[in-house]
Formats: structure tokens, C-alpha cells, sequence
């Protein structure tokens, strides 16, 4: 009897075995068949914030100066995390963190957290403006691209936090805008273009004085040469203004020039005003001598003229000699005199213009090695200028010895136009 009542035993507890495990298995395949079982189990085991979709103005596109809402999954969790402080929670693009950017909206039941894509201007914000400018930097231009990024969130001074979004979703982050590039372009060529015509029509690159006297082969009048020293100074004023709207146009930032910038514009402005300086001291004191000197010669010329009238009354022998040994020297003072007059003439009659290099690159004895240092120089400069403006969208902060190196080019320069021929 006792056997058999353990044999039923052992029975009812294989079938009982029998069906929780059947059930088990049953209640898996359902789970696997809802999603909504599945997902809900997964969130009860998972609590970690990650960024579920980012709502833009313009689907699958953002820019400066919108707006944008992010999706979080367990924002509680990243709240807690936060301190519950949405001034610890940032925005990452690309992997760049940008630290000034906070939500402005967030509490615990809600799953959003809106973001205002804008150019903070403070010096607390130096990062967020370098993360910006690595991120507008090397736009496309010619047409205007958006740029491929990653958008997430996270805590600052840690790492982001995970996206679920469509594996590895990408946004375009429109670096420039085609309709005001455009606008500008067209300014800029425009303002080329009007600058050009005025370089070429009137003085505004020449030096300074009158205009040469004469015509050439064409008939058309002498024209006064071009001066490396405004020359130089237009290239810089052209190339900061240029760059200055380009930046403001993509940032709306307007406080960008940097103290390099600066000082580069003063050693050019300074150089052009020097040597204006110093060519019209040399043609006014030329003119000075010039009138003098021509006074001279008529004071002579008179002298001259009065002892040939002595000699012509045939005076006598003894007072003959004397008269005609003073007309002697006279005569030579009077060739001195005329030599001393055409050697200044030279120097204030202007000389024509040959052609616009020949003319900022030579002086009196022909193509000069300090104006030819001074004119490399500042190319190598602007290219440096573009290139930084265009990668990282902000003036150059060039380095003290560079600077130096411009200034001593520049006083070359100034230092060789004393001795050196005014045209």
C-alpha cells in the first residue's frame, strides 16, 4: 500500500513537473511574439537614459539659431544623475561637446528636453565656440552641403549617453545657408569687381603728386605709379572685411577680431602712411631746392648778361681780363647750376606707371629686394588668413614672431625709401 501511494506520488509530481515547464515555454513564445511583453520586461531591467529621437524643424535637419527636442528614455534616471539640475545636462554633436547649450525644459514624467542651437558669445564659452567651430568649419561651398552629425546628450565632463534612434541615425547640420551665401558671394564679387574699376580708373592705389606729363603709344596720358604701400594696406582691408561678414553670416557672432588681426592692419596702415610721409617730405623739400636753385640761376643768367654788356663796350685791356675772367666763372657756376637743377628735376617730375607689379616691386634701380620681401610676406600671410577662416570659421591669432617679422619687413621697406628715387 505504502508503495503504491508513492508510485501515484511520483506520478502527479512528473505530470505537475510536466506542465509548469509546457507553461514556461508557452509564456516565453509569447513574449517573444509581443513586442510590448518583451519591451516591457526589458524596462523593468533597464533603467539607463539613452536618447530615443530628436525632433528637428525640418525632419532629419538642424541649424544655428533652431531649435531642437530630445527624446530620452529613463529621463528620470539622467536627472537623478544630474542632481536634478538641467544646467549639468549638454548637447554633443558629432561628438563635440557643447557645453553652453542646456535644455530649457524637463521634469521627470517627461520624455523631452528642448535645445536652442545658438552662438553664445562669453569667454566662459570658449569650448562651446571651439565645438562650434570645428563643427562649421570646412563647409562645403561650391554648391553649399549640410553636414553629416550625431546627435545625443549627456552629463558634462561625461561621456554622452547612447542613441536608439533608427541605428545610428545621422542629421544634416547645415553649415551655410545657400540663399545668404549666395547673397553674399554676389556682394563680395560685386564690391571686387567696383574696387577693381576704382583701382583702375582713378588713383586710389597710386602714389601720390601729380600725374606725368605725356602720352603713350595709344595716346592715351601717362598715369602715376601704383604704390606698394596702399596696395598692401587695401589687400588687408579687402581680406578682413571679406572674412569679417563671412563668420557673421554663419555665427551671427560679430566680436571676432583678434588682437593679431589688428595689430596687422596698423603695420599696413602705418607703412602706407609712412611712405606717403616720406615722399611728399622728399618732393616738397626737392621743390623747395628746385625754386631756389632756379632763383639762382636767374640771379646769374642777369649777372651773366650784364658782363657781356661790359665786355661789349670794349673797355679797357686791364678791366677787359678781369671781365672776362669773372664771365669764366660765372659760366662754370652757371653749369654746376643747371646740372644740380636737372638732377631734381628728375626727382619731382613723377614717372609714368609701366604696369601694375613692375611697379609696387621696383624702385629707381629696377626690381628691389625689400619690396619684394615686403610683397611675400603679406601673401603668405593671406593665405594663412583664408585657410584659418575657412577651417575653423574665426580670425588667426598669429603668432608674435610673425608679426615681428611683417613689421621688420615693413620698416625695410620704409627705411629704403629714404635714399630711394620718388616716382
Amino acid at each position: 500500500m505504502y508503495w503504491k501511494i508513492n508510485a501515484w506520488t511520483v506520478r502527479l509530481l512528473t505530470v505537475i513537473t510536466f506542465v509548469l515547464f509546457f507553461q514556461s515555454i508557452v509564456n516565453a513564445d509569447e513574449a517573444d511574439k509581443d513586442p510590448k511583453v518583451a519591451k516591457e520586461t526589458t524596462k523593468e531591467k533597464d533603467k539607463t537614459p539613452r536618447v530615443t529621437n530628436v525632433i528637428t524643424k525640418v525632419k532629419g535637419q538642424c541649424k544655428l539659431f533652431e531649435s531642437i527636442t530630445i527624446e530620452v528614455d529613463n529621463l528620470s534616471e539622467l536627472l537623478t544623475k544630474a542632481d536634478n539640475n538641467l544646467e549639468n545636462i549638454i548637447l554633443y554633436f558629432d561628438g563635440y561637446p557643447l557645453s553652453a547649450l542646456h535644455p530649457r525644459s524637463g521634469c521627470d514624467t517627461a520624455k523631452e528636453l528642448i535645445f536652442d542651437l545658438i552662438m553664445i558669445e562669453d569667454s566662459e564659452t570658449a569650448q562651446t565656440e571651439k565645438s562650434w567651430n570645428s563643427l562649421l568649419g570646412k563647409p562645403n561651398l561650391f554648391p553649399p552641403k549640410p553636414r553629416k552629425i550625431s546627435i545625443t546628450i549627456g552629463i558634462e565632463n561625461q561621456p554622452p549617453i547612447d542613441t536608439v534612434y533608427c541605428g545610428g541615425k545621422t542629421f544634416d547640420l547645415v553649415t551655410i545657408d545657400v540663399l545668404g551665401f549666395l547673397i553674399y558671394l554676389g556682394m563680395l564679387v560685386a564690391a571686387i569687381v567696383l574696387f577693381v574699376w576704382l583701382a583702375i580708373k582713378s588713383d586710389l592705389l597710386r602714389d601720390a603728386g601729380p600725374q606725368p606729363e605725356g602720352k603713350d603709344i595709344n595716346g592715351k596720358p601717362f598715369r602715376k605709379t601704383f604704390s606698394l604701400g596702399r596696395t598692401q594696406m587695401a589687400f588687408w582691408f579687402l581680406l578682413v572685411i571679406a572674412s569679417y561678414v563671412f563668420i557673421w553670416m554663419v555665427t551671427d557672432v560679430y566680436s571676432i577680431l583678434t588682437p593679431s588681426v589688428l595689430t596687422l592692419i596698423g603695420i599696413s596702415t602705418a607703412t602706407a602712411m609712412s611712405t606717403t610721409v616720406i615722399d611728399g617730405n622728399k618732393r616738397n623739400s626737392a621743390v623747395k631746392k628746385l625754386e631756389t636753385l632756379n632763383r639762382e640761376m636767374d640771379k646769374l643768367n642777369k649777372e651773366i648778361n650784364s658782363l657781356n654788356l661790359e665786355i661789349g663796350k670794349k673797355p679797357a685791356q686791364e678791366k677787359l681780363d678781369i671781365l672776362k675772367k669773372e664771365l669764366d666763372g660765372k659760366n662754370v657756376e652757371l653749369v654746376r647750376l643747371v646740372a644740380k637743377i636737372g638732377n631734381l628735376e628728375k626727382t619731382v617730375k613723377p614717372l609714368a606707371s609701366e604696369s601694375f607689379f613692375e611697379d609696387i616691386l621696383s624702385d629707381m634701380n629696377g626690381i628691389s629686394f625689400h619690396r619684394f620681401q615686403i610683397a611675400g610676406w603679406t601673401l603668405v600671410l593671406g593665405v594663412i588668413f583664408i585657410a584659418s577662416v575657412y577651417r575653423v570659421l574665426s580670425m588667426p591669432d598669429f603668432d608674435s614672431q610673425l608679426l615681428t617679422l611683417m613689421g621688420i619687413s615693413s620698416g625695410t621697406y620704409i627705411g629704403f625709401k629714404f635714399p630711394e628715387k620718388q616716382v
